[in-house]
């Protein structure tokens, strides 16, 4: 199952131009800055907000020039950043709306409502929850409908760290089954949760793609700024119980980083340009541990004395921030062979 759009809308001054498709599964990340239209387009989709063109799901046309879908035939589960919960009922209430449209059996229920910690909450008036509780709900409300396509804005904006991380799983999970079209502003989520990536500027989808190509352009959402950063898919290969590193593997190199204790998963790494160093020849008497062979495939001059260089590692991508004055020193150039340093702390 898979959403191709190519729809336009206009609202006063704002314009939306939007040619996309979503792949078969996994999350694909909304990225853009305030007033984008990222709202705006997930309402296109889901037939809350009149636009014209073709919004086609898998075989079957929910809008083209001669039609459109009313929003309850979509399959849509939706959740706006301000959830929109039926005042008149409880929490219990509103999860049995969802539940009985879909026929979501009761094992599912049950599921949503432990993933969502909700269990204490379902006799509570909806007017009385905090903003993370209504977040909560919101999100069961939108599993139950057993959606072919899941849109959420900003679904973990209120919510504290730990339950942030929890729900980020429990997407992920979703992710692995049908595809997720995910708007957020936080960096961490981007880097956790994204496998691909939309990014809507100026009222237009600028770039879009697997998440990790699109976070190495040069040119890309991130680029330019401090956050330019890159996520690295790495393999577990122990853990360091006397210094507490955990130890994982890129290609033949073997990455450290601090960690409380072992981990079974295959961890994926945000790598900030800004934390890596580079050097022509492995630097042997330092207290940086992780030192990966490298090779230069692009440079950007960001301007007021910094560069932005891209880099080859073991089938993957790197971004360095650095000096020009350091870029001239060591000759960078694509095709260039280096060493990428990182500090252990850095890594997350």
């Amino acid at each position: 199952m898979s959403l191709q759009v190519d729809l336009a809308l206009e609202r006063g001054d704002f314009r939306l131009s939007v040619n996309g498709a979503l792949p078969e599964r996994g999350v694909t990340i909304l990225f853009g800055v305030s007033g984008a239209g990222k709202s705006s387009l997930l309402k296109a989709i889901a037939g809350l907000q009149p636009c014209r063109g073709l919004i086609r799901f898998d075989d079957r046309v929910w809008q083209d020039e001669h039609q459109a879908l009313p929003a309850h035939r979509r399959p849509v589960g939706l959740m706006l950043q301000r959830p929109t919960l039926f005042p008149h009922l409880d929490v219990a209430g509103n999860l049995r709306f969802a539940a009985r449209r879909s026929g979501a059996t009761d094992g599912r229920w049950r599921e949503v409502v432990a993933l969502t910690e909700l269990q204490p909450l379902m006799e509570r008036g909806v007017a009385g929850l905090s903003g993370g509780e209504a977040q909560r709900v919101a999100l069961a409300r939108a599993l139950l409908t057993e959606p072919d396509l899941l849109m959420l804005d900003e679904p973990l904006s209120a919510l504290d760290a730990e339950r942030r991380q929890a729900l980020m799983a429990v997407i992920a999970r979703v992710g692995e089954r049908l595809p997720v079209l995910y708007v957020t502003h936080q960096l961490d989520e981007v880097m956790t949760l994204g496998d691909h990536l939309w990014w809507l500027d100026r009222g237009g989808l600028r770039e879009q793609g697997p998440l990790a190509e699109c976070l190495a352009g040069l040119h890309g959402p991130l680029a330019a700024g401090g956050q330019a950063a890159v996520v690295l898919r790495t393999r577990h290969r122990g853990y360091d119980e006397r210094h507490h590193l955990l130890e994982l593997t890129l290609g033949d190199a073997v990455l450290r980083l601090p960690a409380a204790g072992p981990r079974g998963d295959t961890p994926r790494l945000k790598v900030a340009a800004r934390d890596v160093s580079l050097a022509l020849s492995p630097v042997r008497d330092s207290s940086v541990l992780n030192i990966l062979p490298a090779t230069v495939d692009a440079l950007r001059d960001l301007g007021h004395g910094q560069c932005l260089v891209r880099l080859r590692c073991a089938g993957q991508w790197l971004l360095a921030r650095v000096s020009t004055l350091s870029r001239d020193r060591l000759g960078l150039r694509p095709g260039v062979a280096l060493h990428a340093q990182i500090k252990a702390a850095a890594l997350v």
